[in-house]
């Protein structure tokens, strides 16, 4: 088992607790941070799976660059994060676009239906 399964679920596990205990006491920012790290810690463990799975299928010597390239990816991932932290109202902007972006893309095409008169 990957030590990323383990911290990963340490750290949702964690995550819940505080939201219970932001919940219990009204403190909206531990509720919050709660369901960050639970979010996190989930995302933190399916790394993990996702690693060990690749390690598993490629055998040794390819885990090996497997485990490098998720580990460039998890780098992406935190400098992301710093960047989302640093400026939030931008990752706001950029999701909505993005979003938008997608939904026009998979929007169906209108179908016109011509009468004979």
């Amino acid at each position: 088992m990957d030590e990323d399964r383990v911290k990963g679920t340490a750290q949702q596990t964690g995550g819940k607790v505080e939201s219970a205990l932001g919940k219990a006491t009204g403190d909206a920012k531990s509720q919050g941070q709660g369901y960050v790290d639970q979010a996190v810690g989930a995302g933190q463990r399916t790394y993990g799976k996702v690693k060990d799975k690749v390690q598993d299928a490629m055998g040794s010597d390819a885990g090996d660059y497997a485990g490098s390239f998720l580990d460039q990816v998890e780098e992406y991932g935190d400098y992301l994060a710093d960047q989302i932290d640093t400026r939030p109202v931008t990752a706001v902007l950029i999701a909505a676009g993005v979003g938008f972006l997608i939904a026009m893309v998979t929007k169906p095409s209108p179908k016109v239906v011509y009468r004979r008169r």
